[in-house]
């Protein structure tokens, strides 16, 4: 993963669903930054807008991944994952569309990867304050199987290893895919799939690393109504239960559903006091469906 190595063969996944305008403004951050050795790939998640066409008119020179409807974050990056997997390259980053690559950030990236590295993340900056990491991954419990979050960064000039990192930027070695399989679609249509990704690798003994001197800058998505709205309550909630039940072994149950009821009456009396009645309905609905409905079928 270590651009010292002139062949590289890095492809970026960089997934649409209805936001032209956001992924065009990405494209554009990264194309002065693109070497021959790298490429952009388009996966165009089933949007109902003009979205292919527009991207088709702007960068004619850039592959596009059409799916028929929309497969979530795990089944559209899948998909260009299978791609860069076909064409034979080395390793892919799977980008957000919603981000904006600082100048410099490719070339930090690669050059401050450590060799022993399966996943590398840049720093995740607010778009709106470029000084201000809005998301820095960290640790996994081992008890609780939940993110233990990292004090406040001081070194931002190394890389630092960790256990969890968000999936708006990885940066990963194919071999990884091949060897422990794609994202789980179980997650559809997104929350929670990184985190189970991450802990599959911590279980398998890799390494994954923060670098915060390569910048990245994230507008927030809007993609399920925004923060604490009812739908983004309901998946996380759902997601949760699948993410416990898929992990968590016999011994750890009644400890972990009691750590998530009592996070669950937290989150009641929040939104109660925010006056979000609504998000509070889906967020139980969500809970009880995850931790008590059908378990989808997981293929890793």
């Amino acid at each position: 993963m270590n651009e010292k190595q002139t062949d590289t063969d890095l492809i970026i996944v960089i997934l649409n669903w209805n936001s032209p305008e956001d992924t065009k403004e990405c494209i554009e951050s990264l194309l002065p930054q693109i070497r021959e050795s790298q490429k952009i790939i388009i996966v165009d998640n089933g949007s109902s807008d003009n979205s292919v066409e527009i991207l088709n008119k702007t960068f004619s020179e850039i592959e596009i991944l059409r799916n028929s409807r929309n497969l979530g974050f795990q089944g559209g990056m899948n998909v260009g994952i299978q791609e860069a997997i076909k064409q034979g390259a080395s390793s892919v980053m799977l980008l957000n569309c919603d981000t904006i690559a600082s100048p410099l950030m490719m070339r930090t990236l690669l050059n401050s990867s450590p060799k022993d590295a399966a996943i590398v993340s840049p720093g995740i900056y607010f778009a709106s304050n470029h000084n201000v990491l809005c998301s820095t991954g960290g640790t996994i419990n081992p008890v609780f199987l939940d993110i233990i979050r990292r004090k406040k960064i001081t070194d931002f000039n190394s890389p630092l290893q960790l256990e969890f990192l968000p999936s708006h930027a990885w940066l990963v070695k194919i071999e990884v895919f091949k060897k422990e399989g794609l994202l789980d679609e179980i997650f559809f249509p997104l929350y929670y799939d990184d985190l189970d990704f991450c802990l599959r690798l911590k279980r398998k003994g890799y390494k994954l690393y923060l670098i915060p001197a390569a910048k990245i800058y994230h507008n927030v998505s809007m993609s399920v109504g925004g923060k604490n709205s009812p739908r983004e309550r309901y998946l996380m909630a759902r997601n949760s239960g699948y993410y416990f039940r898929k992990h968590m072994h016999l011994w750890q149950a009644p400890i972990i559903f009691i750590f998530r009821l009592g996070s669950g009456f937290l989150w009641t009396f929040r939104l109660f006091f925010s006056n979000n009645l609504d998000a509070i309905k889906t967020y139980w609905t969500g809970f009880f469906k995850g931790w008590f409905g059908k378990m989808p079928k997981s293929p890793v």
